[in-house]
């Protein structure tokens, strides 16, 4: 009896002089317990941030978001967000296929043939609903005047592109014999081109509309292809120019950091409206290359604000079948099912 005395006193002395210098010891005996519940709660609390990589196209989807990639909004304490804006489509078309993005604005019809094509990727809310604008140099006012004639634009299979051949066949004209339709390569030649008097039928988005504001240049408004497509469509507000995605991995492990951010994405679009000069400080100060009181005229006409696609869905998808109907091939050749939508938990 009094050789396992010494012994048990062996033992309860080695346990306390291992914990004391910080080592593991494997034991059954009961109070030793919390100590290793308590260790391994301080690994979980101290683990490091999940890196949350964000993309947006320059323009109106980058001033979408504007106020979260400056504020920088705390989205969970788990969660640390990046932010990038990037001028090339194929870029980040690339970045999604490869999973390389858990979040991304993107043209709409992008996002359905992504999907179409077994991209990994729910559709969460339309953010842009349309901001071009056909301005003209010329004494013209009817679609019918546009027979014959030059019309430069950008986003050759994309929505600038896919809208305008629609509302011209819905006009009666044919976009492939009626007119001819030049593509420029990006938004930053749309603005010099027409104020250099090289073309004289322009479509363009905002803010690249309001430069001519505050240059010598005449011109006039001939189409608000917002309002065109209203006529056609029998909705109002616009199209669903572009929208969120998120990747599904994401939404699935992590739905309150997609509600969190889809809620945060709703805060930017409104406080854009309710603090214009705010916004163009903000603006000015991350370099988006926009003067002041261009930022400022051009911000009613971006047509921003938030709407959750699963809640308008109708809407959504009649801009779908309409792009179903005329050209097939830009949204994947089918209309998405249900799984298409993020629909939260």
């Amino acid at each position: 009896m009094k050789k396992n005395l010494v012994i048990l006193g062996a033992l309860i002395a080695l346990v306390l002089t291992g914990c004391s210098q910080d080592t593991v010891v494997e034991t059954d005996v009961l109070e030793t317990q919390p100590a290793t519940i308590a260790e391994s709660t301080e690994v979980e609390e101290t683990a490091p941030p999940l890196d949350i990589r964000v993309i947006t196209p320059e323009g109106a989807t980058t001033i979408a978001m504007l106020k979260m990639i400056y504020e920088q909004p705390e989205m969970g304490d788990n969660f640390k967000v990046h932010y990038e804006s990037i001028n090339s489509t194929d870029l980040l078309a690339s970045q999604i296929i490869a999973e390389e993005v858990d979040f991304a604005i993107i043209p709409t019809n992008l996002a359905i043939k992504l999907y179409n094509k077994g991209i990994p990727y729910e559709f969460v809310s339309v953010n842009t609903h349309g901001n071009l604008y056909m301005v003209t140099s010329e004494d013209i006012s009817t679609w019918e005047a546009l027979k014959g004639k030059d019309v430069y634009m950008i986003g050759q299979g994309l929505v600038p592109d896919l809208i305008f051949r629609s509302l011209l066949t819905a006009n009666g004209l044919d976009p492939e014999t009626d007119l001819n339709l030049i593509y420029l390569a990006g938004t930053t030649e749309v603005g010099p081109t027409f104020i250099a008097g090289k073309s004289t039928i322009t479509i363009m988005p905002e803010p690249v509309l309001s430069t001519l504001k505050i240059k010598d240049v005449e011109y006039k408004v001939l189409f608000d292809l917002q309002e065109e497509y209203d006529k056609i469509s029998g909705f109002d507000g616009g199209f669903p120019q572009s929208g969120l995605v998120v990747r599904k991995a994401i939404a699935e492990a992590y739905p309150e950091l997609v509600d969190a951010f889809e809620k945060n994405l709703t805060d930017s679009g409104l406080w854009l409206h309710l603090s214009p000069d705010m916004a163009a400080s903000y603006a000015e100060q991350l370099e988006l290359g926009i003067p002041t009181p261009v930022f400022l005229n051009a911000i009613p006409g971006m047509n921003i604000r938030h709407e959750n696609a699963y809640e308008n869905r109708e809407k959504v998808e009649h801009f779908f079948e309409l792009l179903m109907q005329d050209a097939p091939e830009s949204i994947g050749g089918k209309m998405p099912d249900e799984n298409f939508y993020y629909r939260g938990e």
